[in-house]
């Protein structure tokens, strides 16, 4: 099968199990080592969920899923140490965050009804903060006096000069899940000033208020191909977003409220906020959490990413030339 007679099948199905085995072949040829890997751990999911599928291909999925993870582990040992991080220069909870990211350990069991549950990566040793307080950052003043000419430069955006898509978009490179029924769901949409960690020069244009204050002002969370990230968040009328779980634990997602009509809120973890005009909002979004906006009118928020303040510059550049060496893995 063809990755593109692939692709049709899945787009028709995602859990087609020949399609996803066919994509996890195809990568892993082209050495796409974290692509061929995911191609081939859904395939794996297929078969034990119950789900057609051939057993002695879902058995050579998962041994070529060992044999990628071995490489994996090898290449980023290396790669770290290129970039100036070798092993015994690991901050102790970054070694262990790595460990746990390879399978090398295991994450210690909690009790508590909404731990954090990052979907991509976990950092160890955090304490548990569902809403920061944000009377604890030296920039939340200057983030928050900005307000108004930040949502006059919203209001415009939304008028036509800027294009807003949904939140949740398919990566070709991915097999897609149901996605809490967001996938491509403009319900949710938003607008980049930075995306995966590259300004959007067309649209700051049109916000150069928000673009610089942030950037300028506040810690943002870098991390390569993935932050900081800078968006407006549009929520429309009458419309949720279902309860899920963010990607990272090292950051907090900070939202700055532009256009608020009311009767709507943001529920995370036991704890629920009301969005207020020119309030900043932090919380680890790797908690579940949902949100909903049951007025008549569109809510739109500005968003950002910032690092947590209990990490220090170390585990910074550590994180950053971790992720930069997934990216090399191909």
């Amino acid at each position: 099968m063809s990755p593109a007679q692939a692709d049709i099948r899945l787009a028709k199905d995602n859990y087609d199990f020949a399609a996803l085995m066919a994509k996890g072949d195809h990568h892993y040829a082209r050495g796409e080592l974290r692509a061929a890997g995911s191609f081939y751990g859904m395939a794996v999911s297929v078969a034990q969920s119950g789900r057609p599928a051939d057993g002695r291909e879902a058995a050579r999925a998962a041994q070529a899923m060992q044999d990628i993870q071995q490489q994996f582990v090898r290449h980023l040992v290396t790669s770290l140490a290129e970039a100036g991080h070798p092993q015994q220069d690991w901050h102790p909870r970054f070694a262990n965050s790595l460990a746990m990211m390879v399978g090398a350990a295991q994450r210690a069991p909690e009790s508590r009804s909404f731990p954090a549950m990052p979907s991509v990566y976990y950092y160890p040793g955090l304490p548990h903060v569902e809403f920061a307080d944000t009377h604890q950052f030296d920039w939340r003043e200057a983030v928050e006096e900005r307000t108004e000419d930040i949502a006059e430069e919203a209001r415009k955006l939304l008028a036509g000069s800027g294009t807003f898509k949904p939140y949740v978009e398919a990566e070709a490179d991915r097999p897609q899940g149901d996605m809490h029924g967001m996938l491509g769901n403009e319900d949710w949409s938003s607008l980049d000033l930075i995306e995966k960690g590259e300004p959007v020069a067309e649209h700051i244009a049109h916000a150069p208020v928000a673009y610089q204050t942030i950037t300028r002002e506040v810690p943002v969370c870098t991390i390569p191909n993935r932050a900081p990230t800078l968006l407006l968040s549009l929520l429309k009328a009458g419309k949720k977003i279902p309860p899920h779980h963010g990607m990272l634990n090292p950051r907090y997602i900070c939202h700055l409220p532009l256009i608020v009509p009311g009767n709507g809120a943001l529920r995370l973890g036991s704890q629920k906020r009301e969005w207020r005009k020119g309030e900043l909002i932090a919380f680890d979004d790797t908690i579940e959490h949902e949100a909903w906006n049951n007025s008549g009118e569109d809510r739109l928020v500005l968003l950002f990413d910032v690092w947590r303040p209990e990490l220090e510059p170390i585990e910074h550049a550590q994180i950053a030339a971790l992720f930069a060496a997934v990216d090399s893995a191909g």
